[in-house]
């Protein structure tokens, strides 16, 4: 058996007495610790509206684009479908055909992998900018909506599929080669999964839920995908558009007593849906909805008839608004949508795809 000794311990590194000169001496060290721990950057200051100016407008490809146009992470680049082929452009060499696809419904595109996820005729497909790599991935029922995780390698894909013959719209989660597959939730019968997105941290999704018959949120979930822990967001109208800021702490939406006839205006509202309010001044047929990068303006559309729209840029904080651009939507067709993709490039705004033009509305100077 071990004995305890009563003889007390001998003065060591630990067992010497702390000095004034060494208090002061730890003092400073810590400090310095703490100091280099710790960065402070000056970021610029947000600009408002009334501080900006459209300088130039132009054209940036003659073809149209059928499908939803979406830009690299870095902004030098576009991916859209056109004429039944996947094609990129990019700011440094023009367009490039890269790979087949008929009828292109949805496109993503991941920063930390490169590779470019699609949803064709329902199936999902991945492949590098180049169009190598390209790959299907097999799902358990048609695709409607898919979105990379913007700091990882899964991808969260809605599908569609028959259960107990009952149609249900379902949340995947499936890895870049499709090795890895896990349903992250299921709707409750009879309602659609809509807009789906990520939060910042790759950790949690949003998106919103309709009835089957129609395209109208009646609600919106947040969930992590890790495991069941979905926490349900105050949506107090209507939504056809849901479009969460980067920062992951505002919502904006298209909603109103109206939608379900096309007419609603633009909302924006902190996550748990207090501070709401109107950056529209009247109701109308608005589509396009997106964020700026630094989550401080938005970006829409108002469609004045079947042929003109308007683009506006207006602060997150109600301030104020900027008309960006007047144009003419060619190739009308009802059933194509207003799609805009936002991005700052040096300077520069670029509001892509206003009905099938491929567009670079910008040079945006303050």
């Amino acid at each position: 058996m071990a004995e305890l000794s009563s003889r007390p311990p001998r003065a060591g590194r630990l067992g010497r007495p702390w000095r004034p000169g060494r208090l002061a001496l730890a003092a400073i060290v810590l400090t310095s610790l703490l100091a280099s721990a710790c960065e402070v950057r000056r970021a610029a200051a947000p600009e408002s509206t009334r501080q900006l100016q459209i300088t130039a407008v132009r054209r940036i490809a003659d073809r149209p684009a059928l499908s939803p146009a979406v830009w690299s992470p870095d902004g030098r680049a576009l991916a859209y479908s056109s004429d039944h082929r996947l094609r990129v452009y990019t700011l440094d060499r023009g367009e490039q055909d890269i790979a087949p696809a008929e009828a292109v419904t949805v496109l993503s595109w991941s920063g930390p992998l490169n590779l470019l996820a699609l949803i064709d005729r329902g199936a999902v497909w991945t492949l590098s900018p180049d169009g190598t790599d390209r790959r299907s991935i097999s799902l358990p029922g048609s695709a409607m909506e898919l979105a990379w995780a913007p700091g990882g390698d899964k991808l969260a894909v809605v599908i569609r599929r028959t259960v107990e013959g009952q149609p249900r719209s379902e949340l995947w989660l499936v890895s870049r080669d499709g090795g890895f597959k896990r349903m992250v939730t299921r709707a409750t019968l009879g309602r659609a999964i809509h807009d789906l997105q990520w939060f910042a941290d790759s950790l949690y999704l949003l998106y919103g839920l309709s009835t089957a018959a129609d395209s109208a949120m009646t609600e919106v979930w947040r969930v992590r995908i890790s495991y069941p822990d979905r926490q349900r967001i105050l949506l107090p109208a209507l939504a056809t558009m849901l479009r969460l800021a980067p920062t992951g702490r505002y919502l904006a939406t298209v909603s109103g007593d109206q939608v379900a006839v096309g007419v609603g205006q633009v909302v924006l509202s902190r996550l748990d849906g207090s501070a709401r309010f109107a950056v529209t001044p009247a109701a109308g047929r608005y589509t396009g909805l997106a964020w700026s990068p630094q989550g401080d303006k938005v970006v829409f559309a108002q469609v004045s008839n079947e042929a003109h729209a308007e683009l506006w840029m207006a602060n997150a904080d109600g301030s104020g608004h900027l008309h960006l651009y007047s144009y003419l939507m060619e190739y009308m067709d009802p059933g194509i949508g207003v799609w805009h993709e936002y991005r700052w490039l040096q300077g520069t705004d670029l509001a892509c795809h206003a009905g099938t033009t491929v567009t670079a509305v910008g040079e945006l100077e303050s």
